[in-house]
C-alpha cells in the first residue's frame, strides 16, 4: 500500500475552510516525509477558488510542477461534488451547466498532476424522509458512465465513493457493486471512506472484504458513528488493526490516503505542521499492524 494524504490536511485557519493553498500544504506534506498525495481538488471548486477561475489550467499545472519540485506524487484525487441537494423537484440539477463545468475542469486538472484514481460521489434522488432507490440507480448509472468514459479519455480511473448515511444512495457495498457492474468499465471502481461507513453501522473491514479487487481508492478516518468527524485513526470506533488486515487480505495496492482534515482544523496554522508530521508517523504505524 502507499501511505498518502490529502491536500485538505492543512486547509482551515481560524476554523474556516479553504484557506491555504495547495502549495502551501504540498510542502509540509512533502516535509513530513510522504511521497503520495490526494489533491483534494472539490475544495478549489468552491467560490472564489482556483478551480473556478479563469487561470485554473496555469494553477494546475503550476501546481505539477510544485510536485515534481518536490519529489512526491498526486497519485489520488477527489473531484467537484455539490453542497447540499442536488436536484430541483423536477429532477434537474441545481448546480447545472456549472456543476458540469467544474466536473471537466477537476479532470482535466487530474490529468494534469498525473492522477492515477480520482474519487467521485453518487447522486441520491431524494424521496420523503429517505431516498428512491430506481431513480437514484438510474440517475447514477447514466451520469457515472458518461464521465467515466471521459475520466478514461484522459488516463484517470473513477472511485466511487460510500456514502454517509443510510437514506443516501451509495452508503453500502451492495449498491455500489452493482452501479459499476451496470457501467461495466474497468476504469470505473470503488473508493472507500471508512468514517462513512462507520456512521451508516457498516463493519469495515467486512466492507472492505465485501469489495474485494473493486476497492481502487481509500480515505482513511475515523470517528464515533454518528457524525463525520474526520478524525485520525484511534480517535474514534473504528478496529484499525481488523481494518489494516482485511486490506492484506484483499491484496489492496493503491493509496492508504488520510482524509483526516479536522486533526488539524481547530488548531493553530503555525502548529499545523507538526500535526502533518504526526500524521506520516501515524500512517507508517498503521501500515506495519
Amino acid at each position: 500500500m502507499k501511505l498518502a494524504t490529502s491536500t485538505n490536511i492543512m486547509d482551515f485557519v481560524d476554523k474556516k475552510p479553504y484557506q491555504i493553498p495547495i502549495g502551501e500544504s504540498t510542502r509540509e506534506i512533502a516535509q513530513a516525509g510522504y511521497h503520495y498525495v490526494d489533491a483534494c481538488l472539490c475544495s478549489h471548486c468552491r467560490e472564489g477558488q482556483d478551480l473556478t477561475k479563469d487561470t485554473w489550467e496555469t494553477w494546475a499545472q503550476q501546481t505539477a510542477e510544485l510536485a515534481q519540485e518536490l519529489g512526491v506524487e498526486f497519485i489520488q484525487a477527489h473531484a467537484y461534488w455539490t453542497i447540499g441537494d442536488a436536484f430541483y423537484p423536477d429532477l434537474t440539477r441545481r448546480d447545472g451547466e456549472l456543476g458540469e463545468e467544474l466536473m471537466r475542469r477537476s479532470v482535466l486538472a487530474a490529468e494534469i498532476l498525473g492522477v492515477k484514481w480520482m474519487v467521485v460521489h453518487p447522486y441520491t434522488v431524494r424521496r420523503h424522509n429517505g431516498y428512491d432507490y430506481t431513480k437514484s440507480f438510474a440517475y447514477n448509472r447514466e451520469y457515472m458512465k458518461k464521465w467515466g468514459e471521459i475520466f478514461a479519455e484522459h488516463h484517470v480511473g473513477m472511485a466511487i465513493e460510500n456514502m454517509t448515511k443510510p437514506t443516501r444512495y451509495g452508503s453500502c457495498a451492495e449498491e455500489l457493486l452493482e452501479l459499476i457492474d451496470a457501467i461495466d468499465n474497468p476504469m470505473v471502481q470503488i473508493c472507500i471512506d471508512t468514517g462513512h461507513a462507520n456512521m451508516v453501522g457498516l463493519n469495515v473491514p467486512d466492507m472492505i472484504r465485501q469489495v474485494g479487487s473493486h476497492l481502487k481508492a481509500t480515505h482513511i478516518n475515523d470517528n464515533h458513528g454518528v457524525s463525520d468527524e474526520h478524525f485520525a485513526p484511534f480517535n474514534g470506533t473504528i478496529p484499525w488493526k481488523e481494518t489494516v488486515q482485511a486490506l492484506r487480505d484483499i491484496d489492496y495496492q493503491e493509496c492508504f490516503a488520510f482524509e483526516t482534515h479536522h486533526l488539524t482544523s481547530m488548531f493553530p496554522k503555525e502548529v499545523q505542521p507538526a500535526l502533518v508530521d504526526f500524521s506520516h508517523v501515524l500512517g507508517e504505524y498503521l501500515l506495519q499492524l
